[in-house]
């Protein structure tokens, strides 16, 4: 009589699935890494890039920005451009979502640089989050809960039902959303 063999997941078994799998994640971080080689990381978009950029919309959706989030490559969230409402310029890595220990849905800021109309750095921004129903001033930034003047602020995030959040443009601020081309080297 033959002896039964084991069957299921033995320690070799384990370590071949466990090998085929860091395999796997490899493959797809190279391929990752070569779709984005050409890809613009945050740093490398320059003032004179928000500068050209045709500022025309006053709302921007949860869905538009999802939709956008893909031609952002390296970008955590989505990059966009706003002209605020004081004449400067800035560039935005954002997204909305949640902070760890609030289940309020907010509007984040990532990673943000504000310039004046000459270039220079104003100020640097760094995982701003937002909550429902406040304005921000980009410029000097801060939230309206914070100080900031009503004739100041560039920005609200609204919500008008559980899926339909907007960014809003405040006080002749607008936003531009950079085409995936001109996020390329």
């Amino acid at each position: 009589m033959e002896p039964q063999r084991k069957r299921g997941l033995t320690y070799g078994r384990l370590m071949i699935v466990l090998g085929a799998a860091i395999a796997l994640a490899l493959v797809i971080a190279l391929v990752q890494s070569l779709l984005l080689a050409h890809q613009l990381g945050f740093g490398e978009i320059t003032f004179s890039m928000l500068q050209r950029a045709s500022y025309d919309t006053t709302e921007l959706t949860r869905a538009d920005l999802d939709r956008h989030n893909g031609d952002t490559g390296k970008i955590q969230g989505t990059l966009i451009y706003i002209k605020t409402s004081e004449g400067n310029y800035a560039k935005l890595a954002v997204e909305f979502g949640y902070r760890f220990w609030s289940p309020k849905l907010q509007f984040v800021i990532y990673q943000g640089v504000v310039y004046d109309d000459r270039g220079n750095k104003l100020r640097e921004l760094f995982n701003v989050y937002i909550p429902l129903n406040v304005k921000y001033d980009v410029d000097a930034g801060l939230m309206d809960t914070e100080g900031a003047s009503e004739r100041g602020v560039d920005l609200a995030f609204d919500e008008r039902g559980p899926a339909d959040q907007t960014l809003r443009a405040l006080n002749g601020a607008r936003f531009y959303l950079p085409k995936p081309e001109e996020l390329r080297r």
